[in-house]
């Protein structure tokens, strides 16, 4: 993993499209299903994925809880649609959110994790009916904190632009002239109104992925990346027993051996 001075975006992105063809091709699929939140993450995938397949094979789903997801978030993903060229197809999920909470006791956690999962439901849906790859949209800062739900937006076939840190996504979003408002715009899986991320974690972006990078990629302990941040290390423990305590989510289920 490369930091990010020293990234070659052009050769960062070559890497991953030529990864994207690769994939589609090797599984005989015929394209690529992803869902548009009108963040910059999927904003970044469904460029390279253009890049890599054309636009007609490549299809964005569109799922917003309309009680929940700001209206800005639709308008910003029809927008990268519309600039990709790509088919799109629009499904509100409150109606079947509802109609699970129907049978369910309520919970605010257990519930915006119900919407990821419904989401993953949809795309797959769409993938087995267009033969295509479901591509995930998680960058590494989501994948080593455990912000993900998994089996929901965790639940893909290929993930492009997880070795790239939320920073660097940003900073590949320039250079593939994806819209400033877009690149600028607060991160959240919108699982509930109002949900942001960095106020979810406690801590910005540009924070987790220097100490992320201090830590996995330098190899410094907290006491030194304390120092370098002037941050307190409790307030970086937290951070990494993020990391410590996904972990599950990084693998796949294990098997009890008995042979």
């Amino acid at each position: 993993m490369l930091l990010a001075s020293e990234l070659d975006l052009s050769s960062v992105k070559r890497r991953i499209v030529s990864f994207i063809k690769r994939k589609v091709g090797d599984s005989q699929a015929e394209g690529a299903v992803i869902g548009l939140s009108g963040g910059i993450d999927s904003a970044v995938t469904a460029s390279l994925s253009v890049e890599a397949l054309g636009s007609r094979r490549v299809m964005g789903l569109i799922m917003p809880d309309l009680r929940a997801t700001p209206n800005e978030d639709v308008k910003d993903a029809k927008l990268v649609a519309s600039e990709l060229c790509i088919e799109t197809s629009d499904i509100d999920v409150a109606p079947i959110h509802k109609a699970y909470l129907k049978a369910l006791e309520p919970n605010r956690l257990a519930e915006g994790n119900l919407r990821a999962r419904i989401r993953m439901s949809l795309l797959y849906y769409h993938a087995n009916l267009m033969n295509r790859l479901v591509v995930g949209t998680g960058d590494r800062s989501e994948l080593l904190l455990g912000y993900f739900t998994k089996y929901g937006d965790g639940g893909v076939d290929i993930l492009p632009i997880a070795d790239l840190y939320k920073t660097e996504v940003r900073s590949l979003g320039e250079a593939l002239g994806i819209n400033r408002r877009i690149i600028a715009k607060q991160s959240s899986p919108r699982l509930w109104p109002g949900h942001i991320a960095e106020a979810e974690i406690g801590m910005t972006y540009e924070a987790i992925d220097r100490l992320f990078k201090l830590r996995f990629e330098e190899g410094l302990e907290v006491p030194a990346i304390a120092a370098k941040m002037k941050l307190s290390q409790a307030k970086l423990d937290a951070i990494l027993a993020k990391y410590e305590a996904s972990e599950h989510k990084r693998q796949m289920p294990e098997i009890c051996k008995l042979r």
